[in-house]
């Protein structure tokens, strides 16, 4: 490695004496001018000089100047320092090296790697030693690779020692005036070259220089390294241990597996310490940590379990905030719930449109729980703004909220978005569409007497089975003996806030109706203990109103469950959710032309049969103004009178209250679907450019932009769905269309990502785990609820580690 030569030096020497070492006018004339001042140089060529000297090596016109003088015949003449000194003579850093001044590493690696290499032609300086005419022989450099030459004092100095070496001792006429001695230079007894080869100070150096070379190339690590490589290992140790405790957290925190458990003792029976436990079997680093650490050093203690899933939840939530941000406008959905220790807790989701052509998706991703000390609007406002912004989302970009129709929330005077829409103008509210259709079912069975008390018989039946298991086995024993095969097994709870939680209880009710019955009655006879509440049961049951009423109930619910379930989905638009509302009214309507009450009799009859009851009505009475007595002919027309068409009425007055058409600024966009291109009038177009102005990126072209977005689809199949045309059409060259059309997707349709959120909650906060502190119970929520979102187990480390002051070695910036 000593005493290379560099090639592109090599390349250039050569090539200047082929091609005759020839120079222009002027270079002649510099050097005659240079060799005239007494060799002295500008301040330009001493900085050409010296940067080629750091550049490694590089020559510039004055060094091939120097090698010319050397072809000058001394003849014993000891050359002088006035002589033009080569970039690759080592005289150059001798200086420094006898001052005591610190060479840099650029230095040091230019005095390794680069020799002065004679031209062709060249006659070394001859001395007069013992008589004799001698000079210097390149071949020793062969031998001796770290001999460099020195043109301008016609000395030879050691490369490695001029470097490295701080051992004083004979032979030392190779680090300061030069080795001259071309006579005693080599030879089996006097030869001073080959003894300071071998010579301690040399071999230190030789060390030196090559662990220095390996390091400039990469292949091996720095000093510093090299003495804390101990250091480094206890690092490493120390993140791998810990790295494997939140491998851990991570795959309980995501599989909702709690991780304490009971005392026995000093020790902890929990989850947590039992797969940490069971990991450190295979895991020889994780069972060194916990043998040889501390014992308040071992990171797996209560305190550190909550510092490291409150770290995992940040770097959940910080991919979701990097991708709102990407989307850039997004509307918040809010909504409250007690958990099992009487905290109010708000859940807070965002909606977004995330990805591009394709891969364009609607987003809607739970964020947190905030809990709320008041439960007033101000207070909820104030903390929605707050936590948004600490999260690190621009409100600015705020362009929808979405909650339930509760006058805290909904309120046009103080309500929660009127106090955040002062704030952003153009962050519309939307009720949710959930709610409010569970509202349309909820009023239905509710408001007309009739349907009300079968309502709540048809509770009370189902609350009686979900009692007792051994009831519930007879109702399926029973079930499985008439030959039915059901998916649920009873009859399902009612509930006001499960949506469809109605629908199931009632076509559960009428599937099972004829299995219900034989239950009931058994119990009426064998099980004294509620055999009077079996027997009040079973008399309800044997009420033809209460039949019937069940059948048309059930039917008429039967088309709303459909769009429950739609209406939970995330990919779905506001427009898209009107839309489906007013067809299923319409569908609803249309029943009272079509046959529908004939079929429900039918079917009641043939319940009512099976059971031994008689199709009959209630007499009329005059008396009795509350109660359905319009004059009929048949059973089949009072029914069909007194309750198919009022609950069919109220049904469908409901929706057109409830679902009525919107026609708000930002729902406007709808009409650039190209379907709906048709109803897009200009005063619409103008209302909604005026709505979406600012938000646009090309605002002077938006009208013409739209009137080539009605000609791209003047022609051809048409796309019916907002999504469906980010997802199949190049959008590059309708920039404002496509950001309207974002927006308009990104506008809040119902409150189902808090509604699961909830659910999430109630999962974690169990009676068991009452008295988890809040911002445990968020980050197993995050953790939990987002299991397709990675971690970055490293980021993790690292947030931990700048968290607080460790004891514990880590190392990190």
């Amino acid at each position: 490695m000593e005493g290379e030569r560099h090639t592109e030096d090599d390349e250039a020497q050569r090539h200047t004496v082929e091609e005759g070492g020839q120079r222009s006018a002027e270079d002649d004339e510099a050097q005659r001018h240079t060799v005239e001042e007494g060799g002295q140089r500008s301040a330009e060529d001493d900085e050409a000089q010296r940067h080629t000297v750091e550049e490694g090596g590089q020559r510039s016109a004055e060094n091939e100047y120097s090698r010319e003088q050397g072809n000058m015949e001394i003849g014993g003449e000891e050359i002088g320092s006035s002589c033009p000194q080569h970039p690759f003579d080592p005289v150059r850093v001798k200086n420094k090296v006898i001052n005591g001044d610190a060479l840099t590493d650029d230095e040091k690696k230019s005095v390794l790697q680069n020799r002065w290499l004679a031209p062709q032609g060249y006659s070394y300086p001859k001395r007069t030693l013992g008589g004799k005419q001698l000079m210097y022989n390149p071949q020793w450099e062969k031998n001796y690779e770290w001999l460099s030459y020195s043109p301008s004092e016609d000395a030879a100095y050691c490369a490695t020692c001029l470097c490295f070496n701080k051992v004083k001792g004979k032979n030392f006429s190779f680090l300061t005036k030069g080795f001259t001695d071309w006579k005693n230079a080599v030879g089996d007894k006097r030869g001073v070259i080959p003894r300071h080869s071998h010579s301690e100070g040399h071999q230190r150096a030789t060390e030196l220089a090559e662990n220095f070379m390996l390091i400039t190339q990469g292949q091996k690590k720095d000093i510093k390294s090299v003495i804390s490589k101990q250091y480094d290992d206890k690092v490493m140790a120390n993140r791998k241990a810990l790295l494997s405790i939140i491998d851990i957290i991570v795959c309980l925190g995501k599989r909702n597996v709690p991780f304490r458990g009971n005392w026995e003792g000093s020790i902890e029976n929990g989850n947590f310490n039992y797969f940490v436990n069971w990991k450190a079997q295979f895991d020889t680093t994780l069972k060194q940590h916990l043998e040889t650490a501390a014992k308040n050093a071992k990171y797996i203690s209560p305190q550190i379990q909550n510092d490291l899933i409150a770290c995992c939840a940040e770097d959940i939530r910080e991919t979701l905030i990097n991708n709102i941000k990407t989307a850039k406008f997004f509307t918040v959905l809010a909504d409250e719930s007690m958990d099992i220790s009487g905290i109010e807790q708000l859940s807070l989701c965002v909606r977004y449109v995330t990805g591009e052509g394709e891969s364009s998706e609607i987003r809607e991703d739970f964020l947190g729980f905030c809990p709320l000390t008041q439960q007033d609007a101000k207070t909820i406002a104030t903390v929605i703004l707050r936590q948004l912004t600490e999260w690190g989302l621009h409100t600015e970009y705020l362009r929808g909220q979405g909650y339930d129709g509760a006058s805290t929330m909904s309120g046009h005077v103080s309500g929660v978005q009127k106090r955040i829409s002062d704030v952003h103008p153009r962050a519309m509210y939307t009720h949710c569409r959930s709610h409010a259709l569970n509202l349309v079912v909820v009023h239905g069975c509710s408001d007309l007497p009739i349907v009300r008390n079968t309502m709540s018989i048809i509770e009370e039946i189902a609350v009686f089975f979900s009692g007792s298991s051994a009831r519930k086995g007879a109702l399926e024993a029973e079930t499985s003996k008439e030959g039915q095969t059901t998916k649920k097994s009873g009859i399902p709870l009612m509930s006001d806030t499960r949506w469809s939680s109605r629908s199931t209880t009632l076509s559960a009710f009428v599937e099972k109706f004829t299995a219900v019955h034989s239950v009931l009655e058994k119990m009426g006879v064998e099980k004294p203990s509620v055999s009077a509440k079996a027997a009040t049961l079973r008399h309800s049951m044997e009420s033809f109103e209460t039949i019937i009423t069940a059948v048309m109930v059930n039917e008429i619910l039967g088309y709303i469950h459909p769009l429950t379930k739609l209406l939970q989905t995330t990919n779905l638009d506001i427009l898209t959710a009107y839309e489906e509302a007013r067809n299923m009214r319409q569908v609803i309507a249309n029943q009272r032309e079509d046959k529908g009450s004939r079929l429900c009799f039918e079917k009641a009859t043939a319940l009512a049969n099976s059971i031994g009851v008689v199709p009959a009505k209630r007499r009329v009475s005059v008396r009795q103004p509350y109660r359905a007595n319009v004059t009929t002919e048949s059973v089949e027309d009072h029914y069909r009178i007194n309750l198919f068409y009022p609950f069919l009425d109220h049904i469908t007055a409901q929706l057109d209250e409830r679902f009525a058409k919107n026609n708000k600024p930002p729902i406007l966009a709808s009409y650039l679907v190209p379907s709906s291109l048709k109803y897009l009038t200009p005063a619409r177009e103008d209302e909604m450019l005026r709505w979406y102005h600012e938000d646009l990126p090309d605002q002077d072209t938006a009208r013409q932009e739209i009137e080539r977005w009605r000609h791209k689809f003047e022609d051809g199949p048409l796309p019916s769905f907002a999504l469906e045309v980010l997802q199949n059409h190049n959008l590059s060259f309708f920039p404002n269309i496509k950001c309207m059309l974002k927006i308009f997707l990104t506008l809040p349709v119902t409150t189902c990502a808090c509604e699961r959120s909830f659910s999430a909650m109630r999962r974690l906060k169990t009676w068991l785990r009452s008295t988890m502190s809040n911002d445990r119970l968020t980050g197993l929520a995050m953790m939990h609820v987002h299991q397709k979102v990675e971690v970055d187990r490293e980021n993790i480390l690292r947030r931990w580690d700048a968290s607080g002051h460790r004891r514990i070695q880590l190392a990190f910036d």
